[in-house]
């Protein structure tokens, strides 16, 4: 099946919104002034933050242990021998693992920053994220134009030269935008992106601009690290919280990127709400 453009908001994101996360974002913004100044809510933030940086390469299956591992990581930080002895890992891996996590524990802190000088979305903000998350990673797969996968040196910060479609269990080719057009297509996210900024429920506008991204597949590797800070940094703007997606959730979460793919952002926006 061959790429399609990434689309605008559909016309009825309006009522794609969650009555509930309104009306808990309503009581969290009157209570979160006076909480920011607790130990506690600091407390709570910094593992939350740590949660985040493990997940999100949880998903992406870089690295894999039970949620007892996770667990004790979020209360104890991130540490290279937890790792190796809670997750059963050799110990150069184990230290290779903890800078990974590093570099999207930095990420996620500094989303907070941003937010605060409150910069505007840009491609070069989003091409700096992707070269944050692989400074530690120097290879990556690629096709070639006969549809070979070959071991590629990972260029970051910039847009892919060569297709990324992954192969699904069935065979068929998942079609992700071909590099000639990506730059035009991240130019249509970003402009859609601003136009919409000020009229859409919080979360509807997270769900279409975390899709939208994963739709075009900028980047030769790094993508889905990229398109969940994107979502966290809708959310953060708005005075919510980082969109932690876990392991026990990626199933439902890549069923509803599915459903996107076919036009129904509804369950997307239902998991990034929840």
């Amino acid at each position: 099946m061959p790429y399609q453009r990434i689309e605008a908001f559909p016309e009825h994101a309006a009522t794609l919104g969650s009555s509930e996360l309104e009306a808990l974002g309503i009581v969290w913004r009157e209570k979160k002034e006076a909480l920011q100044k607790t130990g506690v809510f600091r407390d709570f933030l910094e593992k939350l933050q740590r949660e985040w940086a493990i997940e999100t390469g949880i998903i992406e299956r870089l690295y894999t242990w039970d949620r007892g591992v996770t667990e004790i990581l979020i209360e104890r930080g991130i540490d290279a021998t937890l790792i190796a002895y809670r997750g059963g890992i050799r110990r150069d891996e184990a230290d290779y693992i903890k800078h990974m996590i590093d570099d999207q524990l930095s990420i996620v802190e500094g989303l907070f920053s941003y937010i605060k000088e409150e910069q505007p979305l840009t491609e070069h903000f989003i091409r700096g994220l992707q070269a944050q998350f692989t400074s530690h990673q120097d290879h990556t797969e690629a096709l070639t134009m006969d549809g070979d996968v070959i071991r590629v040196r990972l260029e970051k910060g910039t847009y892919k030269t060569l297709p990324n479609n992954p192969k699904r269990p069935d065979g068929e080719i998942h079609a992700y935008c071909p590099p000639e057009l990506t730059q035009e297509e991240m130019q249509h996210l970003i402009q859609w992106y601003h136009e919409n900024e000020s009229l859409l429920p919080v979360e509807v506008r997270a769900t279409w601009l975390h899709h939208r991204f994963t739709q075009i597949h900028p980047f030769q590797d790094g993508n889905g690290r990229v398109a969940r800070t994107l979502a966290s940094l809708v959310f953060l703007k708005e005075g919510l919280f980082s969109l932690v997606i876990r392991d026990a959730d990626r199933q439902d979460y890549i069923d509803a990127l599915e459903a996107a793919d076919h036009g129904n952002l509804r369950p997307l926006v239902a998991i990034f709400a929840r």
